[in-house]
């Protein structure tokens, strides 16, 4: 029905890419060679995300950036929060400007019923979570820089053995 944005999207590759707080930091530039996420556009996105306190970005020699918590402490209404703000859940679905609780329009109820499921799930899921979800440019970057899956798990492909 209504899609997170597609830079929270990117959000969400991104900080897929990046090691627990402690680890090594990856260059935002290393990233959006993996991702296909525009640098200067994945550059504005790292300092939202910085300034929401998600990522820790560091300038210099040994600079880049890390998460700020453990992925497994990030849920997707976090990086939704920092990425879209809230305001999308106080709008009408239709869009109609005097939808409220006092007159409501004729989705008002079934908005307000379906926001509060997404939310539910929005705050179940985490970024560790995620790590199940296939997506070969994150997988990519986090073998050939050394990292494992921020859940401990691994995408492991079975073989078939023909006797």
């Amino acid at each position: 029905m209504l899609p997170l944005s597609q830079t929270t999207g990117y959000a969400l590759r991104a900080m897929r890419c990046l090691q627990e707080p402690g680890g090594h930091p990856v260059l935002v530039e290393s990233v959006a060679d993996y991702t296909g996420i525009p640098r200067s556009y994945l550059s504005k996105l790292v300092h939202k995300l910085a300034k929401k306190g998600l990522v820790t970005a560091r300038r210099g020699h040994h600079g880049g950036v890390v998460l700020a918590r453990p992925a497994a402490e990030i849920t997707l209404e976090d990086l939704s929060n920092a990425i879209d703000g809230v305001a999308w859940q106080n709008r009408c679905l239709l869009g109609l400007s005097g939808c409220s609780g006092e007159t409501p329009c004729v989705l008002h109820t079934f908005w307000q019923e379906t926001l509060a499921a997404i939310l539910i799930r929005l705050r179940s899921v985490t970024l560790a979570d995620m790590a199940r979800h296939h997506d070969p440019g994150v997988e990519r970057f986090r073998a050939d820089h050394g990292l494992s899956d921020p859940a401990g798990q691994r995408h492991v492909q079975k073989q078939v053995v023909r006797a």
